[in-house]
């Protein structure tokens, strides 16, 4: 009995992380880039360098765009902190539809856009696919947690193994090593990454307490759970909105802490309102507390209630997952134990391989097998290069281009078609990895360097002269991240055929 149950807990393992594994990669990786996605945000707006901005947001400048731009919106969203100086206008429309566009902190004007951190946060959860992809991911954060659940019952040597990595050892056991000291190294983040990503959007996934409750309006949920205060339309046009930036202090007397938000809703009808609130930096829970004025008096409406147990919670468990708590160290070593995270999963996978190394050489490239190798190297190896790339392409492209952010996304889908493509084709003579470790490590090392040409304000040694620390970090992690890519290609050029595995060593 304990032998059968044992073989199904490791078929539940292999086949449920190997059918989303990558999947799961994708949003691992995603999601270890989004960890810093506002710092990767400012990067890219090399306009705001070396330039000094203010340290009290203004919003009023954002207004007066979005009532020129978007007048009929059913709301505008205005946010602006510390860790990305752009004031980020968001426009939602009746229909569902929304834009985002940056603006110039000081004087209002539009910055060139550009795909930015949000690419890679937006990757992460959704797939650039609307709600579709939201269930996709859910469904696979499903899987990777019962995936974790089942590699822990199997695992008899849980505490060893996490001192034990051979190298030398050569196919299969080196990647399994890989696979078991990452898997426990981060073990106690990856059961908390998977299940709190599943738990952010429970109520899209188990909806019937929503239609029970509150007629499958979601939004409705949410308002009387976060005590938020809404007000229906009246159909008069609104005369002229109060200064949002004059609630300023008022809002932050009502708070307590810092106002980085504005959200405006019904811009155009007399019933508009001005909420304004903090970040969420100073506690690991979700910060939700705001407070709503009258946009045509400017007279206070509602300050909201600490939020009830339940909601609470659902908050701490949403902190803990977006990791806006805890400055730059949290961030830090949630970017590291998410590598950890991509390193098991591209393990686990190239594990599966190993294990069916003669099915593989028989089967050839044309076959399942031939795909899952393919797709191991395509996605592991190629993933990297097509982000390195996007990073040159926003240094590269013309500022003047009309649309640079879909540009930005477009080098990154035709870099990464081209690598899972070159890498395929390469790996049928075992040179798919060494290839792209190759070709990565070179696009690494060329980030810091097309920099410095291209935006002189931005270079390494600007930033750091300067004390930029967030620009100086993006440059230092690609030279990290080039030399780490170099040692690997030399490492995978020096095995033998299915020998890759010493790529890691």
């Amino acid at each position: 009995m304990k032998h059968n149950a044992t073989q199904a807990l490791s078929w539940l393992h292999t086949w449920s992380g190997l059918l989303v594994g990558w999947l799961l990669f994708v949003i691992f990786a995603g999601g270890t880039i989004a960890c810093f996605d506002k710092e990767l945000d400012y990067w890219m707006q090399p306009s705001l360098h070396g330039r000094a901005l203010p340290q009290t947001p203004s919003f009023d400048k954002a207004v007066e765009h979005l009532q020129k731009k978007a007048p009929d919106a059913h709301s505008w969203y205005l946010l602006v902190g510390d860790r990305d100086p752009a004031l980020q206008a968001y426009t939602f429309m009746d229909d569902g539809t929304e834009t985002r566009v940056a603006l110039d902190p000081v004087t209002g004007e539009v910055l060139p856009s550009t795909a930015g951190g949000d690419f890679f946060f937006e990757l992460h959860y959704n797939l650039h696919a609307g709600n579709l992809g939201m269930y996709i991911v859910g469904l696979a954060g499903m899987l990777a947690f019962a995936a974790i659940i089942a590699g822990i019952l199997i695992h008899k040597r849980i505490f060893k193994d996490f001192f034990t990595f051979r190298p030398a050892a050569g196919k299969q056991r080196a990647w399994l090593d890989a696979h078991n000291l990452t898997g426990v190294l981060g073990l106690p983040f990856h059961l908390l990454i998977s299940y709190t990503g599943v738990i952010i959007f429970a109520t899209s996934y188990m909806f019937a307490g929503v239609n029970a409750g509150y007629g499958g309006d979601i939004n409705k949920l949410y308002t009387e759970a976060g005590d938020f205060y809404e007000r229906e339309e009246v159909g008069k046009p609104l005369g002229k909105m109060t200064s949002t930036d004059a609630l300023l202090d008022r809002a932050r007397a009502e708070l307590g802490t810092p106002i980085t938000w504005a959200s405006i809703h019904h811009p155009h009808d007399a019933s508009a309102t001005i909420a304004l609130g903090g970040d969420h930096s100073r506690h690991v829970a979700w910060n939700f507390h705001q407070a709503t004025y009258d946009a045509a008096d400017g007279r206070l409406l509602h300050v909201t209630k600490p939020p009830a147990a339940g909601y609470h919670t659902y908050e701490f468990l949403g902190g803990l997952h977006m990791v806006q708590f805890g400055g730059s160290l949290v961030r830090w070593l949630y970017f590291v134990l998410g590598l950890a995270g991509c390193v098991m999963i591209a393990s686990g996978m190239q594990v599966w391989v190993r294990k069916r190394e003669k099915r593989v050489r028989e089967a050839g490239a044309v076959s399942g097998y031939g795909l899952v190798r393919a797709l191991n190297v395509g996605v592991v190896a190629g993933f990297p290069f097509a982000a390195t790339a996007m990073l040159l392409a926003n240094r590269l492209l013309p500022w003047s281009l009309a649309d640079r952010a879909s540009a930005e996304i477009l080098v990154f889908c035709l870099a990464w078609f081209g690598a899972t493509v070159w890498g395929a084709w390469a790996d049928r003579n075992d040179r798919g990895w060494r290839d792209l470790f190759a070709a990565t490590a070179a696009a690494f090392t060329l980030v810091p360097i097309v920099n410095a040409v291209t935006t002189p304000n931005s270079a390494l040694w600007s930033t750091l002269r300067t004390g930029d620390l967030a620009l100086a970090a993006v440059d230092l992690t690609c030279i990290v991240f080039a030399i780490s890519y170099a040692w690997m290609a030399r490492r995978a050029a020096r095995t033998a055929p299915m020998r890759v595995e010493e790529a890691f060593a």
